[in-house]
Order: structure tokens, then sequence, then C-alpha cells
């Protein structure tokens, strides 16, 4: 291979891992993106006649109250605090994760394409 090619070649995976870089960059900021309304509180956990509940405030100050189901198997005491996602506009839809998780790793994957791509040239 001569220097030519190899310089060429270099090029190409630079110019290569610096796209698919900033594409997951941007996936990352859709997905971010279009769970915006997502929002975290503390939700108490509430048993009542057997069934385990989820008790929180909405963004309008709204009492929200969710059966839990399943609980897990080691279920919180009553009235102890949970972590929980809901749905600004549909409290109903909640989760104990978080709905963006995947989005991070598409980011630092992204950054990391992106830094390699810009970097590779100069430490030819």
């Amino acid at each position: 291979m001569t220097g030519l090619s190899g310089a060429a070649l270099l090029e190409v995976a630079s110019a290569a891992a610096t796209n698919t870089g900033l594409a997951l960059l941007a996936a990352a900021l859709i997905i971010r993106c279009l769970h915006a309304r997502w929002h975290r509180t503390e939700a108490i956990h509430v048993l009542r006649d057997g069934t385990h509940c989820l008790r929180w405030h909405t963004t309008r100050y709204e009492i929200h109250e969710e059966p839990w189901h399943p609980p897990p198997v080691t279920a919180p005491a009553p009235g102890t605090d949970v972590v929980v996602w809901f749905h600004s506009l549909h409290p109903e839809q909640w989760r104990l994760s978080t709905p963006h998780r995947p989005a991070w790793v598409l980011a630092v994957c992204g950054a990391g394409l992106v830094l390699l791509g810009l970097l590779m040239p100069v430490l030819q």
C-alpha cells in the first residue's frame, strides 16, 4: 500500500466515523426530545385492600394513584418513597426507569465516534 492510498483510506475511515457519530448523536437528541414530557417524581407506596398502588403529584398538582402490577418480589413497605417517571399529559403512563435511558448510550457512542473521526487525521 502506497502512502497516498493509505492517507485516502484514513480520510475515508475518518469521515465514516465522524458521520456515523453525528447520526448517533442526532438519534439520541431525537429520542430525548420525544420523551420531553416525561417527568421524574417521588411516589408513595400504598397498600389498599391487598392491592399495591403508587400515589404521586402530577405537574398540575393533582394527586394521581395507579395500581402497581406486578409489584416487585420484595415490595417496599407501605409509605416508602419510590421514584416514578410519568407522562405529564397522560399520568396513567408511568414507569420505574428512565424512559430515555437508551439515548445516553447512543450519545456516548456517537461522541466517541465523532472524537475518533476528528482525531484520526491528526494522529496519522
